[in-house]
């Protein structure tokens, strides 16, 4: 059983985020467990679609496509004829072959691509990526000078 509890947040208005209310409300387990969110840059960079994450998550899974297509109710042909995204295919990836993707898998990147794709703006995409070039700037000083190139 999953209970839901709300979480006001004040957010400013540069936040970098759209269309977020001021109410949060995240997913707790009757175990009293939160579930934590991973916003992990850079899906949206790596694929092109949704489908293309989902792709990628498919093929890199520790269980084999055969098991994760039997847990779908699908044959393996069957998943990777929708994982394909042929345009002149009859066979489409569903958001019912989603949620079944997720529960067979337990792998929610795609979501994570949803979010970071809608609800992230570019501000915030360019702000993070200041900061992590902050944060290399002393190794790519150290690497410059062991390579012994004079800025």
């Amino acid at each position: 059983m999953l209970g839901f509890h709300a979480v006001h947040c004040a957010f400013s208005h540069g936040s970098g985020y759209r269309k977020l209310p001021e109410t949060i409300m995240s997913v707790v387990a009757s175990s009293s467990r939160q579930m934590t969110l991973d916003f992990t840059p850079g899906l949206t960079e790596r694929h092109d679609s949704l489908l293309s994450c989902i792709r990628e998550c498919a093929h890199t899974q520790r269980s084999p496509m055969k098991a994760i297509a039997a847990d779908m109710d699908l044959s393996l042909s069957e998943l990777s004829r929708k994982l394909a995204g042929n345009p002149d295919d009859t066979r489409r990836f569903s958001v019912d072959d989603l949620e079944r993707f997720i529960a067979a898998t337990g792998d929610v990147t795609p979501i994570y691509f949803l979010i970071e794709r809608y609800l992230e703006d570019e501000n915030l995409r360019h702000r993070r990526a200041l900061a992590e070039l902050v944060k290399l700037a002393p190794q790519l000083a150290a690497l410059i000078k062991q390579a012994g190139i004079n800025s």
